[in-house]
């Protein structure tokens, strides 16, 4: 019995194979087929089989037979001639309105000549409506139901007026009319709205490289919303070596950041788990949210759809939950898959850019090492021999060379050391680590420094310190060389996030009429530091105020 049932299938199988193999077909041609030119073999073969109609079964009244075979005769020559010599004008071209409006004065006047309301070309208005469809989407199946409407109302009204019964046909081809434009304006709607996500998904942002994974992590989520009509976004994932990682959750124009480096929840949230045939991906983010009280987010999703897929790279593996609050369509589930190997993208290129730009500092440093460092060492030496030989009055003049190198010397091997070690995650405390820099400095340049750090504790990454050091001494340079200004006021403030840097001179600063212009050289440097640069007038002097994000190593 299972043999024969098994047969059953196959036979039913090979049965249906050449129908969906025709209706693949089928479905090929007219994808492939030009919209203007389909529309116009419509226009024919709608003129060809009324003539046929017409004359297999002459209509009613036979006064006018003559007059509707006239018109239908010019309606197929218009319509052959529109195959031949198509009108050369972008598809939705509001010239195409002309066109159709022929078509709609045709059939009205078809109908007119033929039975007026019973007339069977009736059956014709609708072409019209198909037509401006798509052509124009929602609005032209509206305009196509109102030329309808308009052309029946004027064929109707002389059946309505000498007393016949029509207004029963009038009611029910109206609501008929509307009805198909509802329908294939929906179908317009749907169209036009997955052409726009397209293009908008298509508008991938390609500027979101920076270090700050706040930053371009907001600016990826939220264009992924924006392409899913504004739904918020959870993305999990982790290394694939280690049980750590990160989740984003994007919500009302704010990104939310949680590091999970607890083996246990990526044994009870495995990303492999949401790969899209999850049937439950509702309960799972319930489930994720109860285990993420780092992140605000309603535990409630029951009235929200919630799609998910899987995500997979050299480094990295996670999920995408798409929380969609509205209508969801019916493309939302492929949307959400393409978003996620866009985001598994992204996170494996902006972790090869961190490997790349870390494996560049580190050359760089062997570099200074190997030569620049060396150099320092020996022209300090030589200044040495060369000071044993000479009078006093000279030797304090090459002493104050010496310490110029010194200085020099101690900023390059500061970055040598802590790039060759590897140690960018370490921190800094300032209140430590720039009181010798400051002293070197105001011997440099001659000037008083003042610095006030708020909190007292502030600390930053070591390989940031040296960032900031060059910032401070090319402030310094400008301040005394073009400002001459002999006090420098420096003040920190810091959060969990940002590093405000506040550096005030007392030089001649820049007359009113002149615009304030940033420094080249000190914008170019806060700009690769992801961070913000404003200068403003003192009294006296100039402001530079820097601002910094903390958060700069990618984990």
């Amino acid at each position: 019995m299972a043999i024969t049932q098994s047969s059953q299938n196959d036979s039913a199988t090979r049965a249906h194979r050449p129908a969906k193999e025709l209706a693949g077909l089928a479905r090929e041609w007219l994808l492939r087929t030009d919209p203007e030119r389909l529309i116009c073999l419509g226009r024919v073969i709608t003129a060809v089989f009324a003539i046929l109609a017409i004359y297999l079964d002459p209509t009613r009244p036979n006064s006018f037979l003559y007059e509707s075979r006239v018109v239908l005769g010019l309606y197929l020559l218009l319509s052959v001639a529109l195959v031949i010599f198509p009108l050369r004008y972008p598809f939705i071209s509001p010239v195409h309105l002309l066109i159709h409006g022929i078509d709609a004065a045709v059939v009205g006047w078809l109908t007119f000549l033929t039975n007026e309301l019973a007339s069977p070309f009736f059956s014709i208005l609708p072409f019209v409506i198909l037509a401006m469809t798509m052509r124009w989407g929602l609005k032209g199946a509206a305009l196509g139901a109102l030329v309808a409407l308009f052309v029946q109302l004027v064929v109707g009204l002389p059946d309505l007026l000498d007393g016949e019964t029509g207004l029963n046909l009038l009611i029910m081809r109206s609501t008929y009319f509307v009805l198909i434009a509802a329908t294939l304006g929906y179908f317009g709607a749907y169209r036009e709205r997955s052409r726009q996500r397209l293009a908008h998904l298509a508008q991938w942002p390609q500027g979101a490289i920076g270090e700050d994974r706040v930053s371009w992590l907001s600016i990826l989520l939220e264009h992924a919303s924006g392409v899913l009509g504004d739904a918020h976004l959870l993305v999990i994932w982790r290394e694939q070596e280690f049980e750590s990682g990160c989740a984003a959750y994007w919500t009302n124009g704010t990104l939310q950041l949680a590091d999970l480096n607890e083996p246990e929840f990526w044994r009870r949230h495995d990303p492999d788990r949401y790969d899209g045939r999850y049937s439950k991906s509702g309960e799972a983010l319930n489930g994720l949210f109860a285990d993420l009280p780092q992140i605000r987010a309603s535990s409630d999703q029951s009235d929200c759809k919630v799609f998910s897929a899987a995500f997979s790279s050299l480094r990295y593996r996670g999920a995408v939950f798409v929380i969609s609050f509205g209508n969801a369509a019916d493309d939302t589930k492929d949307l959400t898959r393409i978003m996620a190997t866009r985001v598994g993208a992204e996170l494996e290129r902006v972790a090869l850019i961190q490997a790349a730009r870390a494996e560049g500092r580190m050359r760089l440093a062997r570099d200074l090492h190997d030569s620049v460092l060396q150099n320092l060492t020996a022209a300090r030496l030589k200044l040495k021999l060369i000071g044993e030989g000479i009078p006093e009055g000279a030797k304090s003049q090459l002493t104050e060379v010496g310490s110029l190198i010194l200085e020099q010397q101690q900023c390059v091997r500061k970055f040598v050391d802590e790039n060759r070690q590897g140690e960018e995650g370490n921190l800094a405390r300032l209140d430590q680590e720039l009181p010798e820099f400051l002293d070197l400095l105001k011997a440099q340049w001659n000037c008083a420094i003042e610095v006030s750090l708020g909190p007292a504790e502030l600390m930053v990454p070591k390989w940031m310190l040296y960032e900031i050091m060059q910032l401070i001494s090319e402030a310094a340079a400008n301040a005394v060389r073009h400002g001459r200004a002999t006090e420098l006021r420096i003040a920190f403030a810091g959060t969990a996030e940002l590093l405000n840097l506040e550096i005030t001179d007392n030089g001649t600063g820049m007359p009113d009429e002149l615009k304030l212009k940033k420094p080249i050289s000190l914008s170019q440097r806060v700009a690769e530091l992801g961070g913000k640069l404003a200068v403003c007038r003192n009294a006296p002097g100039l402001g530079l105020q820097i601002t910094l994000p903390l958060k700069l190593e990618f984990r």
